[in-house]
C-alpha cells in the first residue's frame, strides 16, 4: 500500500514533486485538488526573475525543479540575497494576499519548473472556499520562520559558524554547493574580509575544496562540527 505522501502525487499528478515534500504536501487533499486544477507549470531559465521588486503580484509560486534565489533592497543600489529556495518551497502569497507589491525578488539560479497559483483564480477560490485561508496562513509562518532564523543567524553567530550553515544549507546531497565565491559572500551577509578569511580557514583545514563556480564539500562532519561554533 502507498504511503500517504506517494498516494497524494498519484491522486493529483500535475502537483508532481509538490505533492510529495514542502507546503501543498502538508495541505489537506480537498485543497491540494483545488489548487491542481488552478495552477499550471512553467519554465523559468537560469538568471531570470519569476518576479522583481516592485512587481504586481499575480500569483503564489511553487519550486519543483532547480534552484530560486529571493533577495531584498538593501539600499537604493545593493540588493541581497536572503534565502535559497530548494524544490518544495513556495513563495509570493504575502504580497499576494496582503493586495501590495512585490518587495520582494525571485529569481531562478538554475533552470527551474516552477507551478504558479495565479492571483485572480487564488483569489477568487478564497471567496467561494474560505476555510482555504488556513492553509495559505501556514504557507505564512513557514516563510516567516525561514526570515527569523536567518536574522538570528546573522545577529548571532560567528562569521565562520554563519558561512558553514550557508554551505550545509546549499549542498546538493553530492557535497557540491553551485555558487560563486561573489554569490556566496552576498547571501551570508558578511564583509570580504570575513568571508575570505572563513573560506580559507575551511579550505586550510581540509573541509572544502574550490572548483570552477563550486565549493565542494570534502568533510561533511568537519563542517557540521564548525555550523555549531559560538565563538571564532
Amino acid at each position: 500500500m502507498p504511503d500517504t505522501n506517494t498516494k497524494s502525487e498519484l491522486t493529483f499528478p500535475k502537483l508532481g514533486v509538490l505533492g510529495r515534500i514542502g507546503w501543498m504536501a502538508d495541505q489537506p487533499s480537498d485543497f491540494q485538488s483545488r489548487m491542481a486544477k488552478l495552477g499550471r507549470w512553467m519554465s523559468v531559465r537560469r538568471g531570470q526573475p519569476v518576479y522583481a521588486i516592485g512587481d504586481q503580484a499575480d500569483g503564489i509560486f511553487g519550486l519543483g525543479e532547480g534552484l530560486l534565489d529571493v533577495s531584498v533592497m538593501l539600499n537604493s543600489e545593493r540588493e541581497v540575497v536572503l534565502h535559497r529556495g530548494t524544490p518544495g518551497f513556495w513563495i509570493g502569497d504575502a504580497a499576494l494576499l496582503g493586495h501590495s507589491v512585490r518587495t520582494l525578488g525571485v529569481t531562478a539560479a538554475s533552470d527551474c519548473q516552477v507551478f504558479k497559483l495565479p492571483a485572480a483564480t487564488v483569489l477568487r477560490n478564497l471567496e467561494e472556499n474560505p476555510r482555504d485561508w488556513i492553509c495559505f496562513y501556514k504557507l505564512s509562518h513557514i516563510n516567516v520562520m525561514i526570515s527569523l532564523k536567518t536574522l538570528a543567524e546573522v545577529i548571532s553567530l560567528p562569521p565562520r559558524a554563519l558561512f558553514a550553515r550557508a554551505l550545509l544549507r546549499l549542498a546538493t546531497p553530492e557535497g557540491r554547493v553551485h555558487m560563486t565565491q561573489e554569490e556566496l559572500s552576498r547571501m551570508v551577509g558578511m564583509s570580504r574580509t570575513s568571508f575570505r578569511r572563513a573560506l580559507a580557514a575551511l579550505i586550510g583545514d581540509g573541509v572544502i575544496e574550490l572548483d570552477y563556480g563550486t565549493i565542494l564539500i570534502r568533510n561533511l562532519a568537519a563542517l557540521e562540527i564548525e555550523s555549531q561554533a559560538t565563538d571564532d
